[in-house]
Protein backbone atom coordinates (compact mmCIF):
# COMPACT_ATOMS: atom_id res chain seq x y z
CA UNK A 1 0.00 0.00 0.00
CA UNK A 2 2.78 2.32 0.62
CA UNK A 3 4.35 2.40 -3.06
CA UNK A 4 0.81 3.65 -4.43
CA UNK A 5 1.55 5.65 -7.42
CA UNK A 6 -0.96 9.19 -8.17
CA UNK A 7 -1.21 6.69 -11.72
CA UNK A 8 -1.99 4.00 -9.51
CA UNK A 9 -4.78 5.84 -7.36
CA UNK A 10 -6.41 7.55 -10.49
CA UNK A 11 -6.64 4.24 -12.35
CA UNK A 12 -8.40 2.84 -9.74
CA UNK A 13 -10.75 5.76 -8.69
CA UNK A 14 -11.79 5.93 -12.45
CA UNK A 15 -12.36 2.25 -12.47
CA UNK A 16 -14.64 2.74 -9.40
CA UNK A 17 -16.67 5.36 -10.93
CA UNK A 18 -17.14 3.34 -13.84
CA UNK A 19 -18.54 0.32 -11.60
CA UNK A 20 -20.78 2.39 -9.94
CA UNK A 21 -22.16 4.07 -12.66
CA UNK A 22 -22.69 0.62 -14.46
CA UNK A 23 -24.47 -0.38 -11.30
CA UNK A 24 -26.58 2.67 -11.29
CA UNK A 25 -27.43 2.97 -14.75
CA UNK A 26 -31.01 1.29 -14.63
CA UNK A 27 -32.22 2.43 -11.08
CA UNK A 28 -33.74 5.56 -12.39
CA UNK A 29 -35.60 3.94 -15.35
CA UNK A 30 -36.96 1.22 -12.73
CA UNK A 31 -37.54 4.40 -10.89
CA UNK A 32 -39.69 6.23 -13.41
CA UNK A 33 -41.51 3.33 -14.81
CA UNK A 34 -42.26 2.36 -10.69
CA UNK A 35 -43.47 6.25 -10.13
CA UNK A 36 -45.38 6.55 -13.39
CA UNK A 37 -47.21 3.14 -13.57
CA UNK A 38 -46.16 2.90 -17.44
CA UNK A 39 -43.75 1.83 -19.41
CA UNK A 40 -44.91 2.57 -22.89
CA UNK A 41 -42.26 4.11 -24.09
CA UNK A 42 -39.46 1.09 -23.97
CA UNK A 43 -39.22 -1.24 -26.45
CA UNK A 44 -39.58 -5.34 -25.13
CA UNK A 45 -37.55 -6.40 -28.05
CA UNK A 46 -34.53 -4.09 -27.24
CA UNK A 47 -34.55 -5.51 -23.69
CA UNK A 48 -35.01 -9.64 -24.81
CA UNK A 49 -31.72 -8.37 -27.05
CA UNK A 50 -30.03 -6.95 -23.93
CA UNK A 51 -30.83 -9.36 -21.72
CA UNK A 52 -29.31 -12.47 -23.79
CA UNK A 53 -26.43 -10.19 -24.20
CA UNK A 54 -26.06 -10.03 -20.37
CA UNK A 55 -27.13 -13.35 -20.13
CA UNK A 56 -24.38 -14.32 -22.76
CA UNK A 57 -21.36 -12.26 -21.20
CA UNK A 58 -22.52 -13.50 -17.14
CA UNK A 59 -22.30 -17.49 -18.66
CA UNK A 60 -19.14 -16.79 -20.37
CA UNK A 61 -17.57 -14.61 -17.72
CA UNK A 62 -18.27 -17.97 -15.32
CA UNK A 63 -17.07 -20.10 -18.08
CA UNK A 64 -13.63 -18.24 -18.09
CA UNK A 65 -13.11 -18.48 -14.20
CA UNK A 66 -12.70 -14.15 -14.48
CA UNK A 67 -12.60 -12.14 -11.53
CA UNK A 68 -15.39 -11.96 -8.82
CA UNK A 69 -16.51 -8.47 -9.34
CA UNK A 70 -17.25 -9.35 -12.97
CA UNK A 71 -19.19 -11.95 -12.32
CA UNK A 72 -21.07 -10.28 -9.66
CA UNK A 73 -21.72 -7.25 -12.29
CA UNK A 74 -23.13 -9.18 -14.72
CA UNK A 75 -25.59 -10.97 -12.56
CA UNK A 76 -26.53 -7.80 -11.32
CA UNK A 77 -27.13 -6.73 -14.98
CA UNK A 78 -29.20 -9.93 -15.48
CA UNK A 79 -31.34 -9.39 -12.11
CA UNK A 80 -32.13 -5.54 -13.00
CA UNK A 81 -33.12 -6.33 -17.10
CA UNK A 82 -35.42 -9.58 -15.54
CA UNK A 83 -36.91 -6.82 -13.30
CA UNK A 84 -37.19 -4.07 -15.84
CA UNK A 85 -39.04 -6.38 -18.32
CA UNK A 86 -41.38 -7.78 -15.74
CA UNK A 87 -42.49 -4.50 -15.42
CA UNK A 88 -43.02 -3.96 -18.99
CA UNK A 89 -44.92 -6.91 -18.81
CA UNK A 90 -47.15 -5.62 -15.95
CA UNK A 91 -47.64 -1.78 -16.60
CA UNK A 92 -47.97 -2.54 -20.53
CA UNK A 93 -50.40 -5.59 -20.13
CA UNK A 94 -51.91 -6.46 -16.74
CA UNK A 95 -52.13 -3.36 -15.18
CA UNK A 96 -52.76 -1.48 -18.36
CA UNK A 97 -56.10 -3.87 -19.17
CA UNK A 98 -57.01 -3.73 -15.12
CA UNK A 99 -57.06 0.12 -15.46
CA UNK A 100 -58.70 0.36 -18.91
CA UNK A 101 -61.93 -2.24 -17.75
CA UNK A 102 -62.44 -0.12 -14.44
CA UNK A 103 -62.09 2.93 -16.14
CA UNK A 104 -65.02 1.18 -18.67
CA UNK A 105 -67.05 0.34 -16.22
CA UNK A 106 -67.42 3.23 -14.53
CA UNK A 107 -68.06 5.29 -17.74
CA UNK A 108 -70.49 3.53 -18.75
CA UNK A 109 -72.14 3.93 -15.06
CA UNK A 110 -71.80 7.66 -15.33
CA UNK A 111 -73.11 8.21 -18.83
CA UNK A 112 -76.21 6.12 -19.14
CA UNK A 113 -78.44 8.07 -21.87
CA UNK A 114 -81.39 6.39 -20.46
CA UNK A 115 -81.10 8.70 -17.30
CA UNK A 116 -82.03 12.31 -17.28
CA UNK A 117 -79.42 14.30 -16.09
CA UNK A 118 -80.90 15.56 -12.46
CA UNK A 119 -81.68 12.12 -11.79
CA UNK A 120 -78.56 10.72 -12.97
CA UNK A 121 -76.73 13.70 -10.56
CA UNK A 122 -79.40 12.56 -7.98
CA UNK A 123 -78.56 9.09 -7.82
CA UNK A 124 -74.73 9.32 -8.12
CA UNK A 125 -74.96 12.08 -4.88
CA UNK A 126 -77.49 9.61 -3.18
CA UNK A 127 -75.17 6.65 -3.59
CA UNK A 128 -73.81 5.18 0.01
CA UNK A 129 -70.09 6.36 0.12
CA UNK A 130 -70.42 8.97 -2.75
CA UNK A 131 -69.64 11.63 0.07
CA UNK A 132 -66.79 9.98 1.27
CA UNK A 133 -65.51 9.84 -2.62
CA UNK A 134 -66.21 13.12 -3.29
CA UNK A 135 -64.36 14.30 -0.46
CA UNK A 136 -61.42 12.07 -1.42
CA UNK A 137 -61.44 13.12 -4.46
CA UNK A 138 -61.36 16.91 -3.38
CA UNK A 139 -58.63 16.33 -1.05
CA UNK A 140 -56.86 14.32 -3.91
CA UNK A 141 -57.06 17.08 -5.73
CA UNK A 142 -55.75 19.07 -3.09
CA UNK A 143 -52.81 17.56 -2.99
CA UNK A 144 -51.80 17.51 -6.56
CA UNK A 145 -52.73 21.38 -6.03
CA UNK A 146 -50.23 21.77 -3.27
CA UNK A 147 -47.51 19.38 -5.16
CA UNK A 148 -47.36 21.60 -8.34
CA UNK A 149 -46.75 24.85 -6.00
CA UNK A 150 -44.40 23.24 -4.62
CA UNK A 151 -42.43 21.61 -7.92
CA UNK A 152 -43.49 25.61 -9.06
CA UNK A 153 -41.10 26.69 -6.10
CA UNK A 154 -39.11 24.60 -6.83
CA UNK A 155 -38.68 25.45 -10.63
CA UNK A 156 -38.77 29.56 -9.69
CA UNK A 157 -35.56 28.44 -7.23
CA UNK A 158 -33.46 26.59 -9.92
CA UNK A 159 -33.53 23.42 -8.31
CA UNK A 160 -35.58 21.30 -10.92
CA UNK A 161 -33.64 22.36 -14.03
CA UNK A 162 -32.27 19.61 -15.80
CA UNK A 163 -28.75 20.29 -15.83
CA UNK A 164 -28.94 20.92 -11.98
CA UNK A 165 -29.81 17.28 -11.73
CA UNK A 166 -27.73 16.28 -13.93
CA UNK A 167 -24.63 17.68 -12.57
CA UNK A 168 -25.81 16.95 -9.09
CA UNK A 169 -26.38 13.07 -9.99
CA UNK A 170 -22.75 12.72 -11.82
CA UNK A 171 -21.01 14.21 -9.15
CA UNK A 172 -22.93 11.78 -6.43
CA UNK A 173 -21.66 9.18 -8.48
CA UNK A 174 -17.89 9.83 -8.27
CA UNK A 175 -17.89 10.74 -4.94
CA UNK A 176 -19.45 7.26 -4.22
CA UNK A 177 -17.11 5.69 -6.01
CA UNK A 178 -13.92 7.72 -4.91
CA UNK A 179 -15.38 6.96 -1.13
CA UNK A 180 -15.67 3.04 -3.24
CA UNK A 181 -12.05 2.84 -3.82
CA UNK A 182 -10.86 4.54 -1.20
CA UNK A 183 -12.55 1.20 1.38
CA UNK A 184 -11.20 -1.32 -1.07
CA UNK A 185 -8.40 0.32 -0.68
CA UNK A 186 -7.51 0.53 2.81
CA UNK A 187 -9.21 -3.17 3.65
CA UNK A 188 -6.82 -4.86 0.94
CA UNK A 189 -10.03 -5.28 -1.43
CA UNK A 190 -7.91 -3.60 -4.32
CA UNK A 191 -4.48 -3.25 -5.05
CA UNK A 192 -2.61 -2.19 -7.87
CA UNK A 193 -1.29 -4.77 -10.36
CA UNK A 194 2.33 -3.96 -12.21
CA UNK A 195 3.46 -4.57 -15.00
CA UNK A 196 6.13 -7.10 -14.59
CA UNK A 197 2.91 -8.83 -12.13
CA UNK A 198 0.76 -9.03 -14.92
CA UNK A 199 -0.10 -12.71 -16.81
CA UNK A 200 1.01 -12.62 -20.43
CA UNK A 201 -1.60 -15.75 -20.76
CA UNK A 202 -5.24 -14.05 -22.04
CA UNK A 203 -6.31 -17.17 -23.37
CA UNK A 204 -9.40 -19.15 -21.75
CA UNK A 205 -12.08 -21.15 -23.02
CA UNK A 206 -13.22 -21.10 -26.67
CA UNK A 207 -17.02 -21.10 -25.29
CA UNK A 208 -16.73 -18.28 -23.45
CA UNK A 209 -14.62 -16.54 -26.10
CA UNK A 210 -17.95 -17.18 -28.29
CA UNK A 211 -20.44 -16.08 -25.28
CA UNK A 212 -18.58 -12.83 -25.00
CA UNK A 213 -18.62 -12.07 -29.19
CA UNK A 214 -22.54 -13.24 -28.77
CA UNK A 215 -22.43 -10.99 -26.18
CA UNK A 216 -20.85 -7.84 -28.10
CA UNK A 217 -23.62 -8.55 -31.23
CA UNK A 218 -26.48 -8.10 -28.84
CA UNK A 219 -25.17 -5.09 -27.36
CA UNK A 220 -24.84 -3.84 -30.82
CA UNK A 221 -28.04 -4.70 -31.57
Amino acid sequence: MDDLSFWDALSGILGSISLVSWILVLVPQLAENYKAKDAQGISLAFLAVWFVGDLTNLIGAVWAQLVPTVIALAFYFCLADAILILQCLYYNFFFGRIFHQSSSAQDESLEDPRQPLLARQTSIVGLPGSRRRSSAAQGQWNTVGEEALVADNLEKNGWTKPWAKEILIIFCVCILGAVGWAIAWKTGLWAPVHEHHRKTDVGGPIGAEILGYVSAVCYLG
